[in-house]
């Protein structure tokens, strides 16, 4: 995915068609901003628009109907999922970087991404959170490169409503969420990561459930860990 590792500005619309594929007709799509919108996110939603089936599963962009910035020129523009932090840019910032602020606080901070970087992050997250195409396996930090071979690290870092620890990787056809087990699945001196396989289709994941020993779909199902709202199974 030579999108994610060299990113240019058409990465977000060269993912979507990879990973959901295109639809030439939309329907139901309204695009009319204001003129203080920056290029990136109507290119985003446009993108979006154009994939085939929903690109967000967890948290969510603001509605282009619903893109205002405040008396301070920040545009608010992408939520997560329980209404507990906010991601805006400044319009009066040429550079577009974005800022995050938790519900409750009025100040915002820096996130050290630019907006077509972090639009880009957020799109593929949520591809590996909402993916129809997944397993979860806990693996221990000595077999943590074997489970990753042939995968890259990609540039993200944690959202501010994430762990810091957390990393997502792509290799030509798949990508890995890695974080540290929640609460319950293990303890902080296990020495463990959680890996979060995803592909675009069914053929793929196979070949690297077979790392673990997975087989089949049943195996694979039990393996489907719907994160961080799915209790642990014992």
């Amino acid at each position: 995915m030579d999108e994610l590792l060299s990113i240019e500005s058409d990465s977000v619309r060269r993912f979507l068609r990879r990973w959901y594929g295109t639809v030439e007709v939309v329907n139901d799509v309204h695009l009319d901003t204001s003129s203080c919108v920056p290029a990136e996110l109507i290119e985003w939603h446009a993108a979006a628009a154009h994939a085939r089936g929903p690109v967000t599963f967890q948290d969510r962009p603001v509605a282009p109907r619903d893109l205002a910035p405040d008396a301070r020129g920040m545009l608010e523009f992408w939520v997560e999922n329980q209404n507990g932090y906010f991601w805006a840019i400044d319009l009066n910032d040429d550079a577009l970087q974005v800022f995050s602020r938790e519900a409750g606080e009025s100040g915002w901070a820096g996130t050290g991404e630019a907006l077509g970087d972090f639009l880009l992050h957020c799109t593929v997250r949520e591809a590996v959170i909402g993916g129809a195409s997944k397993f979860t396996n806990f693996v221990d930090i000595s077999e943590v490169n074997d489970a990753l071979e042939s995968f890259e690290p990609l540039k993200f870092v944690a959202l501010c409503s994430e762990e810091p620890q957390v990393r997502l990787w792509c290799s030509e056809d798949a990508l890995v969420r890695m974080t540290p087990p929640p609460t319950g699945y293990a303890t902080p001196d296990e020495g463990r990561w959680m890996l979060t396989f995803a592909t675009p289709s069914d053929y793929s994941i196979e070949r690297y459930a077979s790392r673990f020993g997975l087989k089949g779909l049943a195996e694979l199902e039990s393996a489907r860990v719907e994160l961080p709202y799915e209790p642990p199974p014992f």
